[in-house]
């Protein structure tokens, strides 16, 4: 999940440097729209992960996407043109996308009562990889450029695919049929908050591919420099991590409460972060962002996970591929509406996201 987390933070880390805007003539659309190539190809891996992982294990799964990792990362930072980057990112997407289904199918299965503090777990790794990216570019920038530093994330997924190579005691997840992912969806389409979730979990990978993608782009319209943007960058995702090390042991009887609340009070932090226009705000706002929203994403799933019954590798595996629909989407209208206004009003659009998703727990905090 270290290495999933280094992918997600590669288009905000990459696409906001100055070198790759003016090699590759990057308009603001362009990188929204480079950013949803990302999610493109998570979302087509996301589409097959769900059949993979009961095909051949949650291990052999892990293995063989870590590998196809280490093999493009290194193929990005030899890119020349945005058509090369683009097919490249997307590859990475799609490549990377059984990580994140087998983990969370494996965490949910197998610690059916304290899923939450399982799922956060997790996911605090996402953080600890998304952090890496940027943060090594940063401390890194006097000695070597990015494409160095994608190089590294390459060798360390490679070290991760050998190391998984290794007999691991996973169990067979209860449920599992390879034959089965059809009749799973039957399953679920038949289980009326099923749909809810749909739109949950579509919204709650909207809006982390948007924050990690569109955040160090921000900064810099902002006035700053891209140096400073990819460490506020960094600062996003370690918010996030110190917020799920913080409450995950804390929300496992109160999932749908704990997701609400935070919805709520990350409409509220970019409602600020995108009308205010206070330097200290810019720098120390999406920190706060992260902060807030940390225990949307994987609780919502974990909650998912607890309300709907079915094969756990088929349900994540249409969960997250409903994520990356959110994340190809929402991250290439921030563009469109950034390049014919600003940044600030494109971002906007993730206020309406969070509020959204409060009004949707709110219905299944009352139904409980």
């Amino acid at each position: 999940m270290f290495v999933f987390g280094m992918i997600l933070g590669l288009p905000g880390t990459v696409l906001g440097q100055p070198e790759t805007v003016a090699q590759f003539g990057l308009s603001l659309a362009d990188r929204g729209l480079l950013i949803a190539t990302l999610f493109a190809g998570l979302l087509v891996g996301s589409l097959l992960s769900g059949p993979l992982v009961d095909s051949i294990g949650q291990r052999l799964a892990l293995v063989v996407s870590s590998s196809l990792v280490a093999v493009a990362l290194p193929l990005l930072a030899m890119a020349s043109n945005a058509a090369v980057a683009s097919t490249v990112i997307f590859a990475l997407g799609a490549a990377a996308a059984s990580i994140n289904t087998a983990s969370n199918a494996i965490s949910s299965e197998l610690f059916p009562h304290e899923r939450a503090r399982r799922m956060n777990g997790i996911a605090i790794m996402v953080g600890l990889g998304g952090l890496a990216m940027p943060t090594a570019t940063v401390l890194a920038s006097e000695l070597v450029t990015w494409r160095a530093v994608v190089v590294g994330g390459g060798v360390l997924s490679a070290v991760v695919a050998i190391l998984g190579v290794r007999p691991l005691d996973i169990p067979r997840l209860k449920g599992s049929d390879p034959t089965g992912s059809i009749a799973a969806l039957r399953q679920f389409s038949r289980q009326p908050e099923f749909a809810w979730f749909l739109l949950l979990i579509l919204l709650g990978g909207a809006n982390e591919a948007s924050m990690a993608g569109w955040t160090s782009t921000f900064v810099i319209a902002s006035g700053f420099s891209a140096s400073e943007a990819t460490a506020v960058l960094s600062l996003h995702w370690l918010g996030l991590i110190l917020s799920r090390a913080f409450f995950s042991s804390r929300i496992d009887r109160a999932k749908a409460i704990a997701v609400e609340r935070s919805a709520v009070l990350s409409a509220l932090a970019l409602l600020v972060l995108v009308v205010s226009g206070a330097p200290s705000l810019v720098m120390i706002g999406p920190f706060v962002v992260g902060v807030c929203m940390a225990l949307v994403m994987p609780t919502s799933l974990a909650l998912a996970g607890e309300r709907i019954q079915g094969n756990p590798g088929a349900l994540f595996g249409v969960l997250l591929t409903v994520a990356q629909v959110g994340g190809i989407v929402l991250p290439a209208s921030i563009g469109l509406v950034a390049e014919q206004t600003s940044v600030r009003l494109g971002l906007s659009l993730l206020v309406v996201s969070f509020g959204t998703i409060a009004l949707i727990v709110r219905r299944f905090t009352r139904d409980a």
